[in-house]
């Protein structure tokens, strides 16, 4: 009795909407998938809430491509983000929330890969199917502690933008061959380069707060408001874009970033606040990025315009690996942050950066532009997915490769 009283209120719960942040609500639809066939020959595996549904999202263009062979499914584990995505794409998309279903799922379907965009920790639900090659993504290609998680190793392949990539896996991660588990494809993610004559608009991307110390880098806090003030009283234009996370764990950045918004906003016409789904359009509309440590360096890379990074101030919170970006941008120090607008000014006006970005783009961005990049991500799956039937004839016929 005292089993089912739990039942019930752990499903209530889940009902309600009262989980803790981060916890996917488990409502599946697993009574209705007892004899479901997936035709798919991909599946994506992404359990987690809808706060981090960015992670998926910026993945959907290439998903498209290739879904165009052989078909793409999305197993979620949270009702909530099944809904979103099914009001996004047209993708099928399963909420399945017992192992013994997606067991069976995988054994009576046509799945071949595996794809993981984000490390959460219910990936290993996905991980324990045997019959599958699983494919490491990750939502975002940075020198940011996690981006060299030891978890990379429960994947027989991790899919990289650039060279950057694989060193700082090398550098940083035990046991690990890089050259035999990383493929490089480049960012399919990345918008069409848009360049203009004048820096007038200034991007301001600060990051979440982080989990960890390891990956506080966030300049919300830090840095936010007076350099936002600086930018503004130097003429520019400023064009916010907060982490889609930032001030979910820590409320002093959530009030961070309300200060700032309401900064920006008060600016008129010299401010706005970007929050859609995609920062292509605002990466094309700005002059100047101001970031953290944090993926949208990486990505900015590509439209070849000045770049600065904040150093974060929590010591450990360091770039990972060989990190040539952060070795050769301009920083902004908490103490710099009133300055902005000048250090803005210094670096548009150094005749030395933008051949330092261009040479930076090749080596994080493998030197492919977004088309060349979903066709490296396509065909790659699909050479890795015949992979997978090769191996998977051999171990079935039970003779060794020959």
């Amino acid at each position: 009795m005292l089993g089912r009283l739990r039942s019930y209120a752990g499903l209530a719960i889940r009902r309600l909407g009262l989980l803790p942040g981060g916890v996917p609500d488990g409502l599946g639809d697993d009574d209705t998938l007892g004899a479901h066939v997936i035709r798919s020959e991909s599946l994506v595996f992404f359990p987690d809430p809808p706060e981090n549904l960015y992670q998926l999202r910026q993945w959907y263009g290439a998903l498209g491509e290739l879904d165009k062979f052989g078909g793409v499914s999305i197993i979620t584990q949270d009702s909530r983000t099944a809904r979103a995505v099914r009001e996004e794409t047209d993708f099928e998309v399963l909420v399945v929330a017992r192992n013994r279903t997606f067991a069976g799922l995988v054994d009576r379907g046509n799945a071949k890969i595996a794809i993981y965009v984000g490390h959460a920790n219910n990936n290993l639900v996905g991980l324990r199917a045997t019959g599958l090659a699983h494919i490491f993504l990750a939502h975002g290609d940075s020198d940011k502690s996690v981006s060299v998680s030891n978890q990379v190793k429960g994947f027989d392949y991790t899919l990289v933008a650039g060279q950057a990539a694989v060193d700082r896996y090398a550098a940083e991660v035990l046991f690990f061959d890089a050259d035999r588990h990383l493929r490089v494809i480049g960012r399919p993610q990345l918008p069409a380069r848009v360049s203009r004559d004048e820096a007038t608009v200034v991007l301001y991307a600060p990051t979440w707060e982080g989990s960890q110390e390891t990956n506080a880098y966030s300049s919300a806090v830090s840095h936010g408001e007076p350099l936002v003030r600086s930018l503004l009283d130097a003429g520019y234009t400023v064009l916010y874009r907060p982490h889609p996370r930032l001030g979910v764990s820590d409320k002093r950045f959530r009030a961070a970033d309300q200060a700032v918004r309401a900064l920006v906003t008060a600016a008129g016409e010299r401010g706005r606040v970007d929050t859609s789904a995609d920062p292509g359009p605002a990466m094309q509309e700005a002059d100047v990025l101001i970031t953290d440590v944090s993926a949208m360096s990486s990505d900015w890379l590509s439209q070849l315009k000045p770049l600065l990074v904040t150093v974060p101030t929590v010591p450990q919170a360091r770039p990972a690996g060989p990190s040539l970006l952060h070795a050769q941008v301009p920083r902004i120090t908490v103490e710099q942050a009133a300055d902005a607008g000048t250090l803005v000014r210094e670096t548009v006006a150094d005749p030395d950066h933008l051949p330092r970005i261009r040479t930076l783009a090749e080596h994080y961005l493998g030197g492919l532009d977004a088309a060349q990049a979903t066709e490296a991500f396509v065909t790659t799956c699909r050479e890795i997915a015949a992979e997978r039937d090769r191996e998977r004839a051999v171990k079935q016929s039970g003779h060794a490769p020959s």
